[in-house]
C-alpha cells in the first residue's frame, strides 16, 4: 500500500487526455491525487510542477498531475508558495525552503505563528503574506526569514487563507482572504487594511494568478469566479471544493480539489469535468 502511494498513476487512456489538455484541447481532466489536499500551487519553473500539500507531507507531480512523488523533507506540511528562491512550504513546525522542482526541503525555520496558508505577490520577489490559526496576517519581505505582524484593519478573526497578487509594481499588492461564513475580503494597500466585497457562504480558499490579475477563484459553498477584480463573482461548479490554483504564467490553466481528486480547467476556471 505504500508503495501505491509514493507514486499513483493512470491508464493510458486517462493520460492521453492530459496530453490532449496539455496542447490546448478543449477537454478538462479528473485526476487522482495522493490524498485529500489542504494546499495546492503551480510553481513558476519550467515543468509547471504542481505541488499538494496534505497536512502530512508535500508531494509534487511534473506531468500535469499524473503521477506524484513524495517530497522529502519534515512532515506537517499544510500550504506551498514560491519566491524568486524557490519554494516555501508552512506547518506546525514553521517553514521549510526548498527548489521549485520539489527534490528536497530543508529542515523547518521557527515562524512566529503557526501559519495555515502562505502567498506571493509574484515568484519574483521575496514577499511572502501568511495567515495564524487565529487569523492574524504576517509578512515577509526576506524570504521567510524574517516576519512581521500586518495591522489587517477590518480583518476578520475567521480568516482561513491567504492569496496575494502584483500588477504595477509602483503600487501596493493587492492581498485577498478567505474568512469563512464572513466571506470574502480585500486589501488594496498590502494588508494594512481589508474591506469585505463579497459575501460567500463558507469561503476557505483562493487562487490568483500575475498572467491575469483581473482573474479570482474563489471556494465556498460553490466554487465562484471573477475575471473583474472581485468586483463580480459567478458560481461556476455547484460543488464544494477544497483548494484552488492557478497557473501563475498561464491563466488559462486552474486547478481544483475535491477529496482525493484533482479537477482542472483549461479555460480559466470557466468549465470543469
Amino acid at each position: 500500500m505504500l508503495a501505491s502511494r509514493l507514486e499513483k498513476t493512470v491508464p493510458v487512456a486517462l493520460l492521453l487526455v492530459g496530453v490532449l489538455v496539455g496542447c490546448g484541447g478543449a477537454t478538462p481532466s479528473s485526476l487522482t491525487l495522493p490524498d485529500a489536499a489542504r494546499g495546492i500551487a503551480v510553481a513558476p519553473d519550467f515543468a509547471g510542477t504542481l505541488w499538494e500539500t496534505t497536512g502530512e507531507r508535500p508531494w509534487r507531480s511534473q506531468d500535469g498531475g499524473l503521477s506524484w512523488q513524495p517530497v522529502s523533507g519534515h512532515p506537517g506540511a499544510v500550504s506551498v508558495a514560491f519566491s524568486q528562491y524557490g519554494s516555501e512550504v508552512v506547518g506546525p513546525d514553521g517553514d521549510q525552503r526548498g527548489d521549485y522542482g520539489g527534490r528536497r526541503l530543508a529542515n523547518p525555520r521557527q515562524t512566529p505563528g503557526t501559519f495555515i496558508s502562505i502567498s506571493s505577490p509574484y515568484h519574483r520577489t521575496n514577499r511572502f503574506y501568511a495567515l495564524d490559526v487565529f487569523g492574524r496576517l504576517w509578512l515577509s519581505a526576506d524570504a521567510g526569514r524574517h516576519w512581521a505582524r500586518l495591522r489587517a484593519s477590518g480583518l476578520p478573526a475567521s480568516a482561513l487563507a491567504v492569496a496575494a497578487v502584483r500588477g504595477d509594481v509602483t503600487r501596493p499588492d493587492v492581498v485577498y482572504v478567505a474568512a469563512g461564513d464572513a466571506g470574502l475580503w480585500r486589501s488594496r494597500d498590502d494588508g494594512a487594511s481589508f474591506r469585505q466585497i463579497a459575501d460567500i457562504p463558507d469561503a476557505h480558499a483562493i487562487a490568483l494568478t500575475t498572467d491575469d490579475q483581473r482573474l479570482v477563484l474563489v471556494a465556498g459553498d460553490r466554487l465562484y469566479l471573477s475575471t473583474d477584480s472581485g468586483r463580480t463573482l459567478l458560481p461556476v461548479l455547484d460543488r464544494r471544493v477544497d483548494v484552488v490554483a492557478y497557473d501563475p504564467r498561464n491563466h488559462r490553466l486552474a486547478y481544483a480539489t475535491a477529496g482525493g481528486t484533482l479537477l482542472r480547467s483549461v479555460d480559466r476556471g470557466q468549465t470543469w469535468p
